[in-house]
């Protein structure tokens, strides 16, 4: 099976999720359609391009419940602040998610995905908007690496990853955030999900960091089973941020640059 088509028995399951949508509460109709080499999401308010159509179960609630879950999960608007006119980088942005719910906000977003087949979907979902997409392999220094795509579970790492699916294994230039960031001034806040590399992220965005003044990291057992909050939160901790931790689904790192 491919990423673009679904066996019969997901048919079956997406009809029978289809049918009493309209009469169940947040329930929204989802329509997947093959747009070659990706796949067309229909919401009940935008269609988004992903990688497979099994990412579809992510929209089985609508749009707005979506992205509603990944700022819960990122504690937007409880320990995260994030507004008009603020400038965000999202790296490990995949399709766009986060990043399009930031630009509604009236944010200034740049969105970093180092798997080109996603970054393909990104570029797609974010055009005539205030989001700028960028194809990169964040690391913390320019270096050649092997990269693991694995797109069907957005679980694209430079770690390779667990569980049964397919995964393709690719060379890459990866490069410091220091350097793809260096043309902004004022950074409100970074969101991170380098699935297992984010100290190594840390590293090499020190002197971003330095005008950064907030960051929200998913720190979850991603590198080879292992969490990474207790490596992100020493170089935080170092560089003068106050740093907590939170679980909403997932685990997250947060670090918050006191006001002067």
């Amino acid at each position: 099976m491919t990423s673009m088509h679904l066996p019969w028995y997901e048919h079956a399951h997406m009809a029978l999720h289809n049918g009493p949508a309209p009469l169940v509460p947040g329930w929204s109709r989802v329509r997947v359609s093959p747009e070659e080499p990706h796949v067309l999401i229909g919401t009940d308010k935008r269609a988004i391009r992903v990688a497979s159509a099994e990412r579809r179960l992510h929209y089985r609630w609508g749009w707005d419940r979506r992205v509603a879950r990944l700022f819960r999960h990122f504690s937007v608007d409880d320990r995260i602040s994030l507004g008009a006119g603020d400038t965000v980088i999202d790296i490990g942005a995949n399709v766009g998610e986060f990043s399009l719910g930031a630009a509604d906000r009236g944010a200034q977003v740049l969105a970093i995905e180092g798997d080109q087949a996603v970054f393909e979907c990104l570029s797609r979902n974010v055009e005539g908007t205030t989001v700028k997409a960028r194809h990169a392999l964040v690391w913390k220094c320019s270096e050649d690496l092997t990269f693991y795509s694995a797109p069907t579970k957005a679980d694209s790492s430079i770690f390779r990853p667990t569980g049964r699916q397919k995964i393709t294994e690719i060379r890459l230039q990866a490069h410091a955030l220091d350097d793809l960031a260096a043309h902004l001034d004022r950074i409100d806040l970074i969101k991170c999900d380098a699935e297992g590399a984010e100290p190594e992220v840390l590293e090499g965005a020190r002197q971003t960091l330095a005008r950064t003044s907030q960051i929200a990291l998913d720190t979850g057992p991603e590198r080879e089973g292992k969490e990474t909050g207790s490596d992100c939160e020493k170089i935080l901790t170092s560089l003068g941020f106050t740093v907590t931790h939170s679980q909403k689904g997932r685990k997250i790192t947060f670090g918050i640059r006191p006001a002067p």
